[in-house]
């Protein structure tokens, strides 16, 4: 997980290394020294702290791979105009908002998503945002073909059966219901895109090397 927050890349397309990268836990206490830092600008930190830390080596490779390219259907798009006041925007320098009620959905963030196993919601999102939070659901990359530019509305519930969610969560698998349409028949039938499969170009991140950290 710290490998793909620090590089920018699903779990799926990292690569090699020791057993206990994918089962070892670590508590981890980070400060940049600007505290209004982005998430783009803190990658990089990150990358050097695993490198200090963890003695990690990588690097990145090309392969052909099964993707997935996300497309107009045949009706054309049915993408829900982004609303004034349907997101909240989210500032470095402003505290996370409570936690929801139970069974209650955190609010939907400006420009990012929230996302559950069989739920995705996002506000003032790019496509750009959106095939990427494809890419997480699927296990695939996913390539835009849709040639739309504006922002837009999601929000989808699908069964989550064959989805790659669930994936690398320990524990035994929850209960959910998976008597739902797929992600590809909601995509279609709301949103008026398609999921066609394909093949591609898909880059990975290689763990050459990497070993367990002293403590403090």
């Amino acid at each position: 997980m710290l490998i793909a927050i620090a590089y920018k890349v699903p779990n799926f397309e990292i690569s090699g290394g020791p057993g206990w990268a994918d089962s070892a836990g670590f508590d981890i206490e980070a400060k940049a020294a600007d505290s209004k830092i982005g998430l783009e600008d803190l990658r990089p930190l990150l990358q050097s702290l695993l490198e200090d830390r963890f003695q990690l080596k990588v690097h990145r490779e090309t392969k052909e791979a099964s993707i997935y390219a996300l497309q107009v259907a045949k009706n054309g798009p049915k993408l829900p105009d982004a609303k004034e006041g349907g997101c909240t925007e989210m500032k470095p320098d402003q505290p996370l908002p409570p936690p929801p009620p139970p069974g209650q959905y955190p609010p939907t963030p400006c420009g990012g998503f929230f996302m559950g196993p069989n739920h995705l919601v996002g506000g003032k999102i790019s496509m750009t945002q959106f095939v990427n939070a494809l890419t997480n659901i699927t296990g695939r990359p996913v390539v835009d073909k849709t040639g739309f530019t504006g922002t837009f509305d999601v929000s989808i519930d699908f069964s989550p059966e064959g989805t790659a969610l669930m994936r690398g969560i320990p524990g035994p698998p929850p209960q959910l219901d998976n008597s739902g349409p797929s992600l590809f028949t909601v995509l279609q039938d709301q949103l008026g895109l398609r999921l066609e499969s394909e093949k591609g170009p898909e880059q990975i991140i290689v763990i050459d090397h990497a070993e367990k950290p002293s403590e403090n």
